[in-house]
């Protein structure tokens, strides 16, 4: 394995790598007091208009305001050399911020550089805000930790990260799209994750009320999540915490299973329980079809709707 010091050399040779790519020229509408909102790993993203069919058509997902997203390619043979993040944002009409999590070296896993065929015009992997309003005040937050991914088979620069932005909905609101480290092992790592993270949100203490989301990788009870909670944030009242969240083929059916690990977190916000929220959503299209060919991918969608108590 590589030393973290060489690997990070590397990470800056990358123009790229810390950019923040913004599109507001797609909506404009005026705040309202209730916002649905959507956290995906979408899994490369290469099914985003399976995805937006998907959306359009579910009664939990509808008519999203604010979409999270995680995983979602740029340029890379696999998903078609597409720009999916920017793609699935003008399909249904929202602005979006798109921020590089991995440069991917290879064209991804054994099974995808024997799929797809063509090679990488970019090779960029990342997490992507989509939303009705306007998004502002941009930032990116770096975790350490890339030399495990230098040293992978997949290898890659870049790191995981968390999305940053500011709305405007009547008062500044907000939003970050983020994905934690992935394995069993790697709890510790989570945690300094979430406290690097928390820190960057609070040196103003300006008390901003603010929406977390994206794939955590964390079962309920793991200490990331419950330093979520002490920071306030609201994390069984936003998520249907009792459903699995990880998609999987058993016997030639796409089931749910092993742990919840994909949120919205709230804080400062009010959350809206009826029949559509919190929800977990199987990520397959048509809708409710449980099959291996209808699956959009190996995480299932949350989504949950919050209220602004100052509108």
């Amino acid at each position: 394995m590589p030393a973290a010091s060489d690997v990070l050399r590397l990470n800056q040779t990358i123009p790229e790598i810390n950019d923040i790519e913004l599109s507001n020229d797609t909506s404009t509408v005026a705040p309202k007091r209730e916002l649905r909102v959507i956290a995906w790993n979408m899994e490369r993203g290469r099914h985003w208009r399976q995805g937006v069919q998907l959306i359009r058509e579910h009664d939990a997902l509808r008519d999203p305001d604010i979409i999270l997203l995680g995983e979602m390619d740029l340029g890379m043979a696999r998903s078609a050399n597409e720009h999916t993040a920017r793609e699935m944002a003008r399909a249904l009409g929202m602005n979006y911020a798109y921020g590089v999590e991995f440069l991917e070296l290879t064209k991804g896993e054994p099974q995808e550089r024997e799929m797809y065929a063509g090679e990488n015009s970019w090779g960029y992997h990342g997490n992507a805000i989509l939303s009705r309003y306007k998004l502002s005040d941009l930032s990116l937050v770096r975790f350490p930790g890339i030399e495990k991914w230098f040293g992978h088979y997949q290898k890659r620069l870049g790191g995981r990260m968390a999305l940053c932005a500011t709305l405007q909905l009547g008062r500044p609101v907000r939003v970050i799209s983020t994905h934690l480290e992935t394995s069993s092992q790697d709890a510790e790592t989570r945690s300094l994750q979430g406290k690097l993270l928390l820190q960057h949100l609070e040196p103003s203490g300006d008390g901003m009320p603010t929406l977390l989301g994206g794939d955590l990788n964390a079962p309920p009870d793991e200490p990331v999540i419950q330093l979520l909670r002490e920071s306030g944030f609201l994390v069984d009242e936003c998520n249907q915490l009792s459903t699995p969240t990880r998609q999987r083929i058993r016997d030639e059916n796409l089931v749910l299973t092993e742990a919840h690990i994909d949120y919205i977190c709230a804080r400062g916000l009010d959350v809206v329980s009826d029949s559509t929220s919190p929800r977990v959503v199987p990520a397959v299209y048509p809708p409710e079809q449980l099959t291996p060919s209808a699956a959009l991918g190996d995480h299932a969608i949350v989504t949950a709707k919050v209220s602004l108590p100052w509108l």
